[in-house]
């Protein structure tokens, strides 16, 4: 039973392995055809693992911005007078870069359980949609792709701003050093290309959500067009 076991587990991630290197281009080319042949056979594994890789990269990629963060929370304790020895420090200082590694980490999967289950809700009760919520994600998930080539152009752009960066010591100062990063064009840069990517995303789901749900095409865009313009929008904002 083990061995049956972990030779299944070998075999899914051999396939996901091999997924990645000679992925089916059709996926980001001919999404509709890519997906026609999985309706019957959805398969979780594989989505679940980039959605995965997708978080792994966003919490390696926020890993710069959460050190100045840990620095931007010790001053501010200082500033308001209070005595820190060491310890304290760098307990501050470690549990803000873990707490901000693993948000971002747990933020692209509550992403993906929130498109997940407003595409299927909207589907199902609006156009009468006929797949299951568990097909639904495994269908999201793989329109997780550009998302996951989006976390690695942030990651790239957030160590090539954030990396080796010590702020002021003055609160206000740091504050501003930081918001300066923020605004920096290599970082704007890589927001607009995360914009491009999402309404890429939205173009797999909207076939993966037509041939899933066996909706029409205008039925599934305004499936996924509702969630992901509300994305979209509060992503453009960010970048004002």
């Amino acid at each position: 039973m083990y061995n049956e076991l972990q030779y299944m587990i070998d075999e899914n991630i051999n396939t996901f392995l091999l997924f990645l290197f000679n992925m089916d281009s059709r996926l980001l080319t001919d999404p509709p055809s890519f997906f026609r042949e999985r309706v019957d056979n959805p398969g979780i594994l594989i989505p679940t693992l980039i959605v995965i890789a997708t978080g792994v990269i966003a919490a390696v990629g926020s890993a710069p911005v959460a050190d100045l963060t840990s620095q931007l929370a010790t001053e501010g304790l200082a500033s308001q007078g209070q005595q820190l020895n060491e310890s304290t420090v760098n307990a501050v200082g470690t549990f803000t870069s873990v707490f901000s590694t693993i948000f971002s980490f747990l933020s692209v999967l509550l992403g993906w359980i929130v498109y997940s289950i407003a595409f299927y809700l909207i589907a199902r009760f609006a156009f009468g949609g006929s797949a299951s919520l568990g097909n639904t994600f495994a269908f999201t998930g793989w329109g997780y792709i550009p998302m996951l080539i989006h976390q690695l152009i942030s990651a790239a752009a957030a160590y090539y701003v954030y990396s080796g960066v010590t702020l002021p010591n003055a609160t206000v100062a740091a504050q501003t050093t930081l918001q300066e990063l923020q605004n920096d064009p290599v970082i704007l840069a890589a927001g607009v290309i995360g914009l491009v990517l999402l309404v890429w995303s939205g173009v797999i789901w909207t076939a993966a959500m037509s041939q899933l749900h066996d909706v029409s095409r205008r039925n599934a865009i305004i499936t996924v067009g509702i969630p992901v313009g509300i994305a979209f929008l509060r992503r453009a904002s960010g970048l004002l």
